[in-house]
Order: structure tokens, then C-alpha cells, then sequence
């Protein structure tokens, strides 16, 4: 009898380990990647041939063939005096442009990451000479700002665009 029960629990044991493996790579969206580190709340799946480069307080995926595209997640702590997306934006704009030239006019668009109301803002700036194309979307949950920022230089830009939509679509919070 010791034996039987001996027996059952290393199956179930086993089990255990095979279900939670192939429940976790079932929730890798087909063709991309696991980006986020254990540290943060927050699952990001990037295109599986992009680089990722993880950190303790944000995530990073980068194309990996030359152009200067890129993509990265960053959960911020706000006070209660935040109340909405476009709050924070109004504190951290004037952050932003300090650090670019000629930041063009800001389109500010409705937006959702893992079904949460937030705002996107799309916009083109230049550091070092070099022109870039941003697009950051942003929402609150739990007194804490999420965004997601994707860069690009203009001659590779849509080339990713849809990646970058794969990415906000998938991205998915620990809860």
C-alpha cells in the first residue's frame, strides 16, 4: 500500500511539473517571445527574433538586424494626485522634450493595454541628429503608470508597426 501511494504521488508530483511547463509555453503567443523577467508585474511577449535585454525595472526588446527600432515597458509610481493617463503626461511631457530637438506637434489617441483605458502618444523628435518616430501608450493601474514606448528611425518604422501592435496585444498583467 506504501509503495501504491509512493507511486501516485511521484505521478501526480510529475504531472504537476509537465502541466505548469506546457501551460506556460502555451501562453507564449506563436512566434514571439518572453521578454519580462521576473521582477516585474507584467508579462511582455516581443517577436521571437528580436533581442531582448532584461532589467530589474523595465523590459527591453530590440530588432536585431541594424535598424534602430525598439520597443520597452516601464512601470512608474505616481501619487493621488494622478487621477488619469493625461495627467501624468502633462508632468512628464516637459521631461521628455528637455531631452529631444525639435519634438513634432503630439497626436494623443485613445488607447487599451490588457484592457485597461489609457492614451497613446505618437509623435517624431531628434537626439544626436538623428530623427526618431515615437509612440508611447500608457495606462494607471495601481498607482502606478505603465507605458509601453516604441522607437524608430523613419526609414523603419512601418516596417514594425504591426510587431508593435502584436506587442500591445499580448502584453498582459500579472494578476
Amino acid at each position: 500500500m506504501k509503495k501504491i501511494l509512493a507511486f501516485v504521488l511521484a505521478l501526480c508530483a510529475c504531472l504537476t511539473v509537465f502541466c505548469s511547463c506546457a501551460k506556460e509555453d502555451a501562453s507564449v503567443p506563436k512566434g514571439m517571445q518572453l521578454a519580462s523577467g521576473e521582477n516585474v508585474d507584467y508579462f511582455m511577449y516581443v517577436p521571437a527574433t528580436w533581442k531582448v535585454d532584461k532589467s530589474e525595472l523595465y523590459t527591453a526588446a530590440y530588432f536585431s538586424s541594424g535598424d534602430a527600432t525598439s520597443i520597452s515597458a516601464t512601470a512608474y509610481g505616481i501619487g493621488a494626485e494622478i487621477g488619469s493617463v493625461s495627467d501624468w503626461w502633462k508632468t512628464f511631457e516637459p521631461q521628455m522634450t528637455a531631452l529631444y530637438k525639435d519634438v513634432s506637434e503630439i497626436a494623443e489617441t485613445d488607447a487599451k493595454i490588457d484592457g485597461i483605458e489609457g492614451k497613446e502618444y505618437s509623435f517624431t523628435a531628434k537626439l544626436s541628429e538623428q530623427e526618431y518616430n515615437f509612440i508611447i501608450t500608457a495606462v494607471i493601474k495601481d498607482y502606478y503608470v505603465y507605458y509601453i514606448t516604441y522607437t524608430s528611425t523613419p526609414e523603419y518604422n512601418e516596417d514594425h508597426l504591426e510587431e508593435r501592435v502584436q506587442v500591445i496585444e499580448n502584453f498582459d498583467f500579472k494578476d
